[in-house]
């Protein structure tokens, strides 16, 4: 990127900063059992369909919003500079608002090298969720995935509302940098290789899906969802069961 256009980047996102509104603040969502607290005596309806599933299980202070007990999950790795994660970010707004009480969106790191700001996004997302402002600095990433260096997510911060002492200071935490890595390091176990890519309860999926297909695969994994409700599942139990039956430990 030229000088030019990154100093007009950077006006654009100050002026964006200076406007200081609102943002709202994470979701705060129960964590859901994990397969510890479960038994296998469902599996065999999960197992039931010829879905191939993978046990992804979800992990303490993972970025989510959506259904406090959903039937459907919905973990997906991404890059903020990456323009069809973009769309995809917006698809999943819509079906998460269209799903309140179903679907749970759960959100992974996974920068690119091809992007060479993305690392320093992710870093600036969660160490707005430091703050309780994951999904509000999510947004703007996206916004302006060509102004992404240092100045600007602070300029994000700010604009945000946030504390900008400790938000650079968890920019900077090794910790935050660790947690990047981890995201990468557990999609690359489950086979992802760009982005977006994810799983909806276990299934996988690469790149984004259409609309269609993506609603789709969401009303054909409520009803196993129901399916195991009507068998003896509680409603927060459904995705651990979901995660036991694909191998999960």
């Amino acid at each position: 990127m030229s000088a030019a256009r990154r100093m007009l980047g950077l006006a654009a996102v100050l002026l964006l900063a200076g406007c200081r509104g609102e943002s709202k603040p994470d979701p705060q969502l129960p964590a859901l059992p994990g397969v510890d607290a479960i038994d296998d005596s469902l599996s065999a309806i999960v197992r039931e369909g010829d879905a191939a599933r993978q046990a992804v299980p979800l992990l303490p202070g993972d970025a989510s919003k959506g259904a406090a007990e959903p039937l459907v999950t919905i973990v997906e790795w991404s890059d903020f500079q990456c323009p069809h994660c973009g769309s995809f970010a917006q698809m999943l707004d819509e079906v998460a608002a269209n799903y309140p009480d179903d679907v749970r969106v759960v959100f992974r790191q996974y920068p690119l090298p091809m992007h060479p700001d993305a690392e320093l996004g992710a870093r600036a997302a969660i160490a707005a969720g430091a703050q309780g402002r994951f999904w509000a600095m999510h947004d703007r990433l996206f916004a302006h995935r060509s102004a992404m260096g240092r100045d600007e997510v602070v300029a994000h911060a700010r604009g945000l509302g946030l504390d900008v002492a400790a938000f650079e200071a968890a920019l900077d935490d090794p910790a935050t940098a660790a947690r990047v890595q981890a995201d990468k390091r557990a999609g690359a176990e489950l086979g992802i290789r760009g982005t977006p890519s994810g799983f909806v309860n276990g299934i996988a999926f690469s790149g984004a899906p259409k609309p269609a297909a993506l609603t789709e695969m969401i009303e054909r994994e409520r009803a196993l969802g129901r399916r195991l409700i009507e068998a003896g599942s509680t409603r927060a139990e459904v995705y651990a069961r979901i995660v036991k039956a694909a191998g999960g430990r």
